[in-house]
């Protein structure tokens, strides 16, 4: 294969669909401010093709442990920016954590015949590698493409991991929908499940110059978990509500005791004042699980979609502590990724509720 520069037709942009919001002149403060706000850890990083010419990956990986490269486009023609494997090798050498892989899927070529190729250019997978379709191209339900492609993969590499990427509409007009890494360009995250959220074409990143950008909203070490080779990170806020107890009217904390029942009403009272529930903002922190705290906790339960029974357990613990559903590393990364998030801005607070 050539690694020449062939006269491909332009590129769909994924994220800029006409029903998707316009690129920001970035990285505007309002948009980072976004990204602060959806979460109290996020990674960022920068997609990487031909479109990147001149990439120092030394100080790359010193801003981002985590990275996407593209390695080809279609059966034919091996990205510029891929090097013949040497970019990879680089940025595992300077100690790059999560690596993403993708192939551009050509409408019109052979799918399966296309993954054979990626597969033979990724050859042996790699701890913390994590292998894209990226399907933004092609007419009526693309489902089958996704499928024949996944099969092909994992015929030859074996149970490596696999996402799928798209546009935010296009995904959804093709019968893609939900997709692990979601392109839609603005301040406003897409609401359907995703791992990762391309939210910017023309993001300036240090030794890449000016690329797309996307988010994780997590730890860098949650990412790393769902990569190639990679272990289950632990999870502050499953390991800390684990610890917690189920709390339901009637119960009241005594003196000497930790004062579960005031915290979690603090809590509530949290959550209500910042997402605007008059009931759950009413709650008054006494140590006593009266009616009203039943009734703000059932609130509050409603606003984050989980089981309404006025049980403070498990979910609703977490809910409160981390300001978003709890979701187990083990479980699929789609459910585990999107994350319904309440906009608390410092969910610090929160945890600081608990150490009081």
């Amino acid at each position: 294969m050539t690694t020449a520069r062939r006269d491909w037709p332009v590129m769909f942009r994924a994220g800029a669909a006409p029903a998707e919001q316009p690129p920001p002149p970035g990285p505007p403060a309002a948009h980072l401010a976004a990204l602060r706000a959806a979460a109290t850890t996020a990674v960022l990083m920068a997609d990487i093709s031909e479109f990147q010419p001149e990439v120092v990956d030394e100080l790359y990986v010193a801003w981002s442990k985590a990275i996407i490269i593209r390695a080809a486009y279609g059966a034919q023609h091996d990205d510029r920016a891929w090097r013949g494997g040497l970019r990879r090798d680089l940025l595992h050498q300077y100690g790059i954590r999560f690596l993403g892989i993708y192939q551009y899927v050509v409408a019109g070529q052979d799918v399966a015949a296309q993954a054979r190729e990626f597969c033979r250019l990724i050859g042996a997978p790699r701890a913390g590698e994590y292998y894209i379709a990226d399907i933004e191209e092609g007419a009526g339900n693309l489902r089958r493409t996704w499928n024949t492609w996944t099969t092909e993969v994992v015929s030859i590499l074996g149970a490596v991991p696999l996402g799928s990427y798209s546009g935010r509409f296009f995904a959804r007009d093709h019968g893609l929908a939900p997709v692990d890494w979601v392109a839609s360009y603005g301040t406003a995250e897409p609401p359907e499940p995703h791992l990762l959220w391309q939210f910017a074409d023309n993001f300036r990143v240090p030794g890449v110059g000016t690329a797309d950008c996307s988010v994780f909203h997590g730890s860098i070490d949650e990412l790393t978990a769902l990569a190639y080779g990679g272990k289950p990170a632990v999870n502050w806020t499953e390991t800390l509500v684990n610890s917690l107890p189920a709390l339901q009217q009637g119960n009241r904390d005594h003196p000497g005791t930790v004062q579960f029942v005031h915290r979690m009403q603090a809590l509530v009272k949290v959550v209500g004042d910042i997402n605007r529930l008059p009931g759950a903002s009413a709650v008054k922190a006494d140590g006593n699980f009266g009616q009203a705290a039943r009734t703000g906790l059932l609130q509050v339960q409603k606003f984050f979609g989980l089981t309404e029974d006025g049980i403070c357990g498990k979910q609703t613990w977490a809910a409160l502590v981390a300001g978003q559903r709890l979701r187990r590393l083990a479980g699929e990364v789609q459910n585990r990724a999107h994350r319904t998030s309440c906009a608390m801005g410092p969910v610090f607070a929160c945890r600081a509720l608990l150490v009081i």
